[in-house]
């Protein structure tokens, strides 16, 4: 079983709707797939309950239930287990981190974001845990160049010595949208340049977290 552990110490930034749309492309690419919510908001908790058909198992958590719930979701022969953390308290983020094979760390184009990031940067190298900063509501190109915040968030990343994910997620409105009914953007626009996205950043997740998988398919 891996885990994945969906990080952000600001609020705001998107990460709850990543963790979703994740945890339902996992479910849907025939993974077994576990969602830990360990917000206090109980976002996803919330999302579950206004799913009515088949989907990712959400439950929620306190920090320190983690390891045990790790062995647990094993017994269950889970394949992989996404843990959903609160922007605030941080010893519950480095509990997740401590039990994650790979963290992504959540940010917004802006500068308050980026300020935010530095403890997660730090801490997750501290542990010495994988990870890599996905970049959220990017706003839409123009005349099909890409705005100056994007490339400058780029720049701003890289002295954490933190890859950046190659594939990042615009500003759309599905993504939101498709969640009040228990959705996610790939359900309801299929098509879509949403689900273009979060399948693309699915994969490339997927790939790190089962290299031996896809070096025998090449």
């Amino acid at each position: 079983m891996k885990t994945l552990a969906v990080l952000s110490r600001k609020g705001g930034t998107g990460k709850t709707t990543l963790a979703l749309h994740l945890a339902v492309a996992a479910y849907a690419a025939g993974r077994s797939t576990l969602l830990v919510d360990l917000d206090r908001q109980r976002s996803a908790l919330t999302w579950r309950r206004q799913r009515a058909f088949s989907g990712p198992r959400v439950v929620d958590a306190k920090p320190g239930a983690l390891f045990s719930m790790q062995h647990a979701a094993e017994r269950l022969d889970t394949d992989l287990m996404i843990l959903d953390t609160s922007p605030s308290g941080e010893e519950d983020a480095e509990q997740a981190a401590r039990c994650a094979n790979f963290c992504l760390i959540v940010l917004r184009p802006n500068f308050l974001d980026l300020k935010a990031v530095a403890a997660s940067a730090e801490m997750v190298q501290r542990l010495r845990r994988p990870a890599c900063f996905v970049i959220n509501q990017a706003p839409p190109r123009r005349a099909g160049q890409e705005v100056a915040a994007i490339p400058e968030t780029v720049e701003a990343l890289e002295r954490f010595g933190i890859p950046v994910a190659p594939i990042g997620l615009r500003s759309r409105i599905a993504y939101q949208r498709s969640l009040e009914t228990g959705h996610v953007a790939q359900e309801v626009e299929p098509d879509g340049s949403a689900a273009m996205e979060i399948f693309g950043l699915w994969r490339w997740v997927e790939e790190v977290l089962w290299p031996q998988e896809f070096r025998a398919i090449a």
